[in-house]
């Protein structure tokens, strides 16, 4: 059995696939940003398996940092899933470092995470992509500047394309990807969503538990990839300036 570790899984398609993990016999370290917030879920989830809750903000790097250093040692985790996300209300603030927020907790914590805990996994790193990938606009040269909120997410999503894209030529022993988990409701998503939460829990838990062969996919098939994503010398670019914001060394 693996031992998998799911940002933002006290609720929606997170908190789904802990659950289906857990009744697989997986264990689940589950994420919250607060202990507050993450106590009682894993306090639920617990009477169906082996869970263990870490907390950190993943609007603020140094949080980050933080909960890098609750996830274990060199090989203690199986899979590491990117979950987390907002969708920015008007008006939202920046995070703690000045960076639009959708851009900082959708992409510059899931970078920073992969590049603190490489060594900490053993085998599935997982992206959450969006059927809004294909609109999302990926620059280089402006990432975390001001966007309003649907321009913000769908930039966020495809940047978490192109980044499962690069981390996976960085670390080719591991399988890399990203999983494109429906239009499910949630409270990202309208109430008219047609997919609910355990189809998208469903396709989390499949790459996850290693069902899964890495690329893009959405269930049990591949996901439309916009081919400007798949330009290795962009993924590069994206790489290298996400390394300077998160402020890590490029290997």
């Amino acid at each position: 059995m693996a031992t998998i570790a799911i940002t933002g899984s006290t609720d929606g398609i997170g908190r789904a696939a802990a659950r289906r993990l857990l009744a697989g016999g997986h264990t689940v370290v589950l994420h919250a940003r607060s202990e507050a917030r993450g106590a009682p879920v894993a306090e639920e989830l617990g009477a169906l398996g082996d869970v263990r809750l870490v907390t950190g903000d993943l609007a603020d790097l140094d949080e980050v940092r933080a909960l890098a250093g609750q996830l274990g040692g060199p090989g203690d985790l199986d899979a590491l899933v990117h979950n987390a996300g907002v969708w920015p209300p008007d008006g939202a603030p920046p995070s703690r470092q000045g960076h639009e927020i959708a851009f900082a907790v959708n992409a510059l914590a899931p970078h920073l995470l992969t590049a603190l805990l490489q060594e900490q996994v053993r085998g599935r790193l997982v992206f959450l992509g969006s059927g809004m990938v294909g609109s999302g606009r990926v620059d280089p040269g402006d990432l975390g500047s001001p966007r309003d909120p649907r321009r913000a997410y769908a930039d966020s999503k495809a940047l978490d394309v192109v980044l499962s894209l690069g981390w996976a030529r960085r670390l080719p022993h591991l399988r890399v990807g990203a999983v494109d988990p429906g239009w499910v409701r949630t409270k990202l998503a309208s109430p008219g969503a047609p997919g609910d939460v355990e189809d998208g829990g469903r396709r989390v838990e499949r790459a996850a538990a290693g069902e899964w062969s890495g690329g893009y996919t959405a269930g049990s098939s591949r996901a439309c990839t916009p081919r400007a994503l798949e330009d290795t010398g962009l993924q590069d670019r994206v790489l290298a300036a996400m390394d300077r914001l998160a402020g890590v060394t490029s290997p």
